[in-house]
Protein backbone atom coordinates (compact mmCIF):
# COMPACT_ATOMS: atom_id res chain seq x y z
CA UNK A 1 0.00 0.00 0.00
CA UNK A 2 1.31 3.44 -0.85
CA UNK A 3 2.09 6.13 1.72
CA UNK A 4 -0.72 8.28 0.32
CA UNK A 5 -3.26 5.49 0.73
CA UNK A 6 -2.04 4.78 4.26
CA UNK A 7 -2.38 8.46 5.22
CA UNK A 8 -5.92 8.58 3.82
CA UNK A 9 -6.90 5.46 5.73
CA UNK A 10 -5.38 6.84 8.94
CA UNK A 11 -7.33 10.09 8.55
CA UNK A 12 -10.55 8.19 7.91
CA UNK A 13 -9.88 5.93 10.90
CA UNK A 14 -9.29 8.98 13.11
CA UNK A 15 -12.57 10.52 11.94
CA UNK A 16 -14.38 7.27 12.53
CA UNK A 17 -12.87 7.00 16.03
CA UNK A 18 -14.22 10.46 16.88
CA UNK A 19 -17.65 9.56 15.53
CA UNK A 20 -17.70 6.31 17.50
CA UNK A 21 -16.73 8.18 20.67
CA UNK A 22 -19.65 10.53 20.11
CA UNK A 23 -21.95 7.55 19.53
CA UNK A 24 -20.64 5.94 22.72
CA UNK A 25 -21.28 9.17 24.66
CA UNK A 26 -24.86 9.23 23.36
CA UNK A 27 -25.41 5.56 24.25
CA UNK A 28 -24.15 6.14 27.79
CA UNK A 29 -26.32 9.23 28.23
CA UNK A 30 -29.42 7.40 26.99
CA UNK A 31 -28.69 4.44 29.27
CA UNK A 32 -28.29 6.80 32.25
CA UNK A 33 -31.59 8.53 31.43
CA UNK A 34 -33.43 5.21 31.09
CA UNK A 35 -32.02 4.03 34.42
CA UNK A 36 -33.00 7.32 36.09
CA UNK A 37 -36.54 7.05 34.69
CA UNK A 38 -36.82 3.51 36.06
CA UNK A 39 -35.59 4.67 39.46
CA UNK A 40 -38.08 7.55 39.39
CA UNK A 41 -40.96 5.18 38.65
CA UNK A 42 -39.86 2.92 41.51
CA UNK A 43 -39.61 5.90 43.86
CA UNK A 44 -43.10 7.06 42.84
CA UNK A 45 -44.50 3.58 43.52
CA UNK A 46 -42.78 3.48 46.93
CA UNK A 47 -44.13 6.94 47.76
CA UNK A 48 -47.64 5.92 46.75
CA UNK A 49 -47.44 2.84 48.98
CA UNK A 50 -46.17 4.95 51.88
CA UNK A 51 -49.05 7.40 51.52
CA UNK A 52 -51.57 4.54 51.31
CA UNK A 53 -50.09 2.98 54.45
CA UNK A 54 -50.27 6.34 56.24
CA UNK A 55 -53.96 6.65 55.39
CA UNK A 56 -54.57 3.18 56.84
CA UNK A 57 -52.75 4.23 60.03
CA UNK A 58 -55.06 7.17 60.65
CA UNK A 59 -53.62 10.09 58.72
CA UNK A 60 -56.15 12.10 56.75
CA UNK A 61 -55.67 13.02 53.11
CA UNK A 62 -55.69 16.71 54.09
CA UNK A 63 -52.87 16.14 56.57
CA UNK A 64 -50.85 14.19 54.04
CA UNK A 65 -51.39 16.84 51.39
CA UNK A 66 -49.72 19.35 53.71
CA UNK A 67 -46.62 17.22 54.23
CA UNK A 68 -46.50 15.62 50.79
CA UNK A 69 -43.69 15.97 48.32
CA UNK A 70 -43.44 19.15 46.24
CA UNK A 71 -44.81 17.25 43.24
CA UNK A 72 -47.97 16.49 45.23
CA UNK A 73 -48.53 20.14 46.17
CA UNK A 74 -49.58 22.93 43.87
CA UNK A 75 -47.07 25.75 43.67
CA UNK A 76 -48.27 29.08 44.99
CA UNK A 77 -48.78 31.84 42.47
CA UNK A 78 -46.79 34.94 43.27
CA UNK A 79 -48.60 38.27 42.96
CA UNK A 80 -45.76 39.79 40.94
CA UNK A 81 -46.01 37.04 38.30
CA UNK A 82 -49.49 38.18 37.28
CA UNK A 83 -48.64 41.88 37.11
CA UNK A 84 -47.89 43.40 33.72
CA UNK A 85 -44.26 44.34 33.10
CA UNK A 86 -43.45 48.02 33.66
CA UNK A 87 -42.55 50.09 30.62
CA UNK A 88 -39.62 52.54 30.60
Amino acid sequence: MSDAASRILEQLQAQNDLRMQAANDIAQAVAARVEAEQQLEQAKATEKQAFAAALKKGWTQTELNKIGSPSRRRPRKKADQTAAPAES
